[in-house]
């Protein structure tokens, strides 16, 4: 199940991409941007200012979800998969999220921007959601694109039984890892797991001999600690193909989705880490990396910022 595919991103690999968003997450981070990517199933998403009030969504419900009052549906009584009111509503203020795609059908849609990666080099990037859990079918896809010349990145929480993916490893060009926080203990009471299978598989792929970026999301209260961040430049130094570990200040774009969902936002108030704290905490990490020959940076306007070698 594919929630999005995203053109024309130059942020997310080499060149021009192609972003493939899978469905489902077995993490539950608190600052997601996308919401939407967390369950396996099909979600509904409620767009109020694009309602035009015909009432065709609440005729159709069959479970009387929806407030005639304001329009609103109970999620408590909506049922998971059912897609009767997006189906219907032609304004488009009720959105389902999620598709199912066979092979071939993905990779038609990947194949349309190949002439694009030809031209001015790219390819098609992976990401979720969680990729690495959809294993047989990722190795699927991602042979697919290489039999035909497309360059493959993963973007990955890292969270999946090694072995399920194991066989796509051979088809991926590069990835970007998460790793949010060094702490097993702490990862498990924000994320609801611990990092241990996150660490190993980092350091088993690595050893596999694929470049790796690893990356974590500077948060407010939760992630931006500088115990954190040596901790985790610690653990970058030892892997053989991480050249580069990227610092991303958390932003709360994603907050307008989960309104659309019907969630609370549970780090409503919480603003982004300063630029002197980003350039602070990318010092502490470069300490340790530069003489290692790796480094460590933080995105700002699309730039890389804070690097000292």
């Amino acid at each position: 199940m594919i929630f999005n595919i995203q053109k024309c991103s130059i942020h997310d690999g080499e060149g021009l991409r192609t972003l493939v968003f899978f469905k489902g997450c077995p993490l539950r981070c608190p600052w997601c941007a996308n919401p939407e990517s967390q369950s396996y199933g099909c979600d509904i998403t409620e767009y109020p200012s694009k309602c035009v009030g015909c009432g065709l969504c609440m005729d159709n419900c069959p479970q009387k979800a929806i407030s005639r009052a304001d329009g609103h549906i109970d999620r408590n009584l909506c049922i998971a998969g059912c897609t009767a009111c997006t189906d219907i509503c032609y304004a488009e203020a009720k959105r389902s999220v999620g598709k199912d795609y066979t092979i071939e059908e993905l990779f038609h849609e990947i194949k349309k921007d190949k002439v694009f990666y030809d031209i001015k080099g790219g390819g098609v990037t992976f990401s979720g959601g969680e990729p690495l859990t959809y294993g047989n079918y990722l190795e699927q896809i991602a042979k697919k694109c290489k039999e035909n010349r497309i360059n493959v990145c993963i973007e990955s929480c890292g969270y999946s039984d090694f072995q399920s993916f194991e066989g796509a490893l051979a088809y991926i060009d590069a990835m970007f890892i998460d790793v949010k926080l060094i702490d097993s203990k702490r990862h498990k009471e924000i994320t609801g797991f611990g990092n241990e299978l996150i660490l190993t598989n980092i350091k088993r792929i690595s050893e596999y001999g694929i470049p790796i970026t690893i990356r974590t999301p500077v948060v407010p209260g939760y992630t931006d600690s500088p115990e954190n961040i040596v901790g985790i430049a610690q653990f970058v130094k030892s892997l053989p193909t991480v050249r580069e570990y990227e610092l991303l200040v958390y932003h709360n774009l994603g907050e307008s989705k989960y309104n659309a969902m019907g969630k609370p936002y549970a780090l409503k108030g919480i603003k982004p880490p300063s630029d002197e704290q980003m350039l602070g905490l990318t010092k502490l990490a470069n300490n340790i990396l530069n003489p290692h020959g790796k480094q460590c940076f933080y995105m700002k306007d699309n730039k890389k910022e804070g690097i000292t070698c």
